[in-house]
């Protein structure tokens, strides 16, 4: 039977659809009606082979530690990634002349080497042959002098020249570079309006396992469309080699921008800004989960292999990816990037995250991290001053280069979400702006919440960590439907229904279920830690069980393991607030106070929505004698918050405490009468503010001018006396419980000035 031919349907290509379903002409993938057959899967031989500089490869094999953990189901919405994630601005890169990347002929011959004369022998007869002698140094090029046999000792040497002229399509314009798989050339593509097209030749056509990742490559990537992933448009084979013909990035990659700020200081190491770095990687992630999402694993990220073009990021050279579940895939990868278990347990998606981790740190650290003691590890803190500024951003290099794949995020989501919280940290603290955004994990800040059911029965001067934000519901368990609508009664109410709920088969016993009533029975005063234990059987690796019993232990008043708690949690999600929360009410509870006052400080200047950071903030400032700190941060809560009123109260009342001077006081006063507030609670806080002005008035600190007043009163004691018995027989006559207006009138009668009958 006669094969049907099908022609290209590009309007600008006279080719014709190959079996693989890709235009033999332009590489442009075809749409027919019927689905495309795929290429056959290459298996290639499983080895432990020498390493192959700068990358190595070894057999590939599945970890069983990397798939033991469920990976969240949690995932970030778009396929591709503003650059700076609308939080910083990265200088655009630059996408010049093509051919200015050519290399020059001195650059090309740097690469090019040649076989050490005491190792040159002739392949068909065993004869030493290009051999030097005192008068002539041996020849790399020539024909054996016993049999005649041809030789070519020079190693790395171009196998296409300019003006070649590959698969009747592709004029060579030179070479691009030399990668782990050869020379990589630039050429036109003579058949689709001389577009520019890169061609990736091999190290030798005689490799097998070098053939096999090229081959691989072209598999892979006409599979993959992603708008951060090179394009693949063809694969040719010229003169015995094979060529992939992939997309031409432009740009410039970030090994290349490592490169050139080092030539422009000097010669010494000059690491990108940390946001920046953050950025180009948030915006790699969607084209990482991307290849995972199709079952294939990257397996060779690294700065060299990132590139930025204008304002946008492509991943390029694909010659390593893999499909996930392929065990006798050969694998490549490069040395102080790669992680360590690959070599004798095999990539995964864990082993790719380790990747994201060690690029990330080579380009914002100044360390040797392909040998020695670096080759799996960080510098310390100690050692970095970076870790020491940004201690989010030392924990998601740990967490993400942990030794024990299981330990490590478990994908490219998970890491983006992470890693914008790090950026949100950095970029917050760097330009004291807020960057409020909502958490995947975590509902916002209760101390809102607080203050709206119990109002003025809840002491702003203490702290609370029913102030902590609760756990937000996995959408994807089976028991969300249920525990999204069930209304926070009571605790008592929540465990009863929760209780009802599974035992009449309405809800599965879920881990969703388990977290909930474990709060539930952390806020009724009882411990979760039964039902803990079996969130932790379920899933050894899940953090929210670690959440819940620092919540518990720092509602017993256990500083110490509630903070070890936190701790922990902030490490498995370097990127979220609460844990840093966490720890400062542990901190605080402690005595702490420098400690405390970093991590709310922290809080509150990533997101002035957590109220209860900027509280703390005050209290512990208070504690430390610093009252101008407490007011400052009181006056740090948005005019948009709930709490607004109540902040610039506790301010106006942290001005009065302590050394006030009458400026403090006036200023105060006048903070007051501002707000609006009930009558009683105004009387009060102006009985506070003339109580601190007479016991100013007594002290010699204080200069008075006799027109001053306060609060309608002249700054003078007898006028401060009368009108403070004045206000506190009002409050009395107000009160609500008879021990309440006893102690009033005392203090009117206390402070009543001195008469004469």
């Amino acid at each position: 039977m006669t094969a049907t031919v099908i022609a290209c349907n590009r309007p600008d290509c006279a080719g014709h659809i190959a079996p693989d379903g890709y235009c033999d002409t332009c590489g442009a993938k075809y749409a027919p009606t019927a689905p495309v057959p795929s290429a056959a899967r290459v298996s290639t031989r499983a080895t432990i082979g020498a390493p192959v500089a700068p990358s190595h490869r070894v057999s590939a094999a599945t970890s069983a530690g990397a798939t033991s953990r469920r990976s969240s189901s949690r995932r970030t919405a778009g396929t591709r990634a503003q650059l700076g994630a609308g939080l910083i601005e990265v200088a655009p890169t630059p996408v010049g002349d093509p051919l200015s990347a050519v290399l020059s002929d001195e650059k090309i011959a740097a690469v090019i080497g040649a076989r050490p004369e005491e190792e040159r022998f002739c392949a068909a007869c065993g004869r030493p042959v290009g051999r030097g002698t005192p008068e002539r140094p041996g020849r790399t090029k020539g024909f054996c002098g016993n049999c005649r046999a041809p030789f070519d000792f020079t190693t790395n040497m171009p196998s296409l020249a300019k003006g070649d002229l590959v698969g009747n399509q592709y004029e060579i314009m030179g070479c691009l570079a030399h990668g782990g798989l050869g020379w990589i050339y630039l050429a036109r593509d003579t058949a689709v309006s001389n577009r520019w097209v890169v061609l990736k030749g091999l190290l030798s056509s005689g490799d097998p396992d070098a053939i096999a990742a090229a081959v691989a490559e072209r598999q892979f990537l006409a599979r993959v469309e992603h708008g951060s992933i090179v394009r693949i448009y063809n694969f040719v084979t010229w003169r015995g080699a094979g060529y992939i013909v992939v997309e031409y990035v432009g740009g410039e990659s970030l090994n290349s921008k490592l490169k050139k700020r080092r030539q422009e200081n000097g010669g010494l190491p000059n690491p990108l800004p940390v946001a920046d770095a953050i950025a180009y990687l948030l915006a790699m992630l969607p084209a990482l989960g991307h290849l995972h999402r199709l079952g294939l694993l990257y397996n060779d990220l690294k700065p060299a292999n990132i590139m930025a073009v204008g304002d946008d990021i492509k991943l390029i050279d694909l010659g390593a990816v893999i499909r996930a579940d392929d065990p006798d895939a050969i694998v490549f990868g490069t040395e102080g990037f790669q992680a360590p278990e690959v070599a004798s347990a095999g990539p995964s998606v864990a082993s790719d995250i380790y990747t994201v981790g060690r690029t990330l740190a080579v380009l914002i650290l100044n360390f040797v991290f392909h040998e020695g003691r670096y080759l799996y590890d960080l510098p310390e803190p100690a050692d970095e001053p970076l870790f020491q500024r940004w201690e989010s951003l030392y924990r998601f290099l740990l967490k993400t280069t942990a030794h024990d794949p299981a330990d490590r995020l478990q994908s490219a989501d998970e890491v983006a979400q992470q890693l914008y919280g790090v950026l949100r940290e950095i970029v917050a603290t760097t330009e004291s702006h807020p960057y409020a955004a909502a958490s995947v994990h975590f509902s916002g800040d209760q101390l809102p919440n607080l203050f709206a059911d119990l109002g003025d029965k809840l002491d702003v001067t203490a702290a609370t960590w029913r102030a902590l934000p609760a756990l937000v519901v996995d959408a994807t368990d089976l028991a969300a439907p249920y525990l999204i609508n069930l209304p926070r009664i009571s605790p008592t109410e929540d465990i009863r229904a929760l209780d009802d709920a599974v035992q009449s088969g309405r809800v599965q016993e879920t881990v969703e279920v388990r977290l909930r009533k474990a709060r539930a029975l952390i806020d009724s005063g009882s411990s979760p830690q039964p039902i803990l234990d079996l969130v932790v059987a379920d899933d050894p690796w899940d953090w929210r069980a670690k959440w819940l019993q620092a919540v518990w232990v720092l509602s017993q008043t256990q500083y110490a393991e509630a903070a070890a708690h936190f701790s922990s949690v902030w490490t498995d999600q370097p990127g979220e607030l609460a844990p840093k929360l966490g720890l400062a009410l542990a901190a605080e509870g402690a005595a702490e106070l420098e400690r405390a006052a970093q991590l709310f400080d922290l809080v509150c200047t990533v997101d002035d929505g957590y109220i209860s950071a900027i509280f703390g903030l005050a209290r512990v400032r208070s504690a430390a004698g610093d009252r101008a700190g407490s007011v400052a941060a009181f006056e740090r809560v948005p005019t948009s918050s709930a709490v607004y009123i109540d902040a610039q109260l506790a301010a106006a009342r942290a001005r009065v405490t302590g050394s006030a001077t009458l400026q403090d006081l006036l200023v105060a006063a006048g903070m007051v009468d501002r707000l609006l507030l009930d009558a009683d609670t105004r009387a009060m806080v102006h009985a506070e503010i003339l109580e601190a002005a007479l016991a100013g008035v007594g002290s010699s600190a204080w200069t008075i001018d006799p027109s001053t007043e306060l609060l309608g009163v002249a700054v003078e004691e007898r006028s401060l006396r009368r009108a403070l018995e004045s206000k506190y027989r009002d409050l009395g006559r107000a009160a609500r419980s008879s021990a309440e207006r006893l102690r009033l009138v005392d203090r009117a009668n206390a402070v009543r000035p001195v008469t004469v009958f």
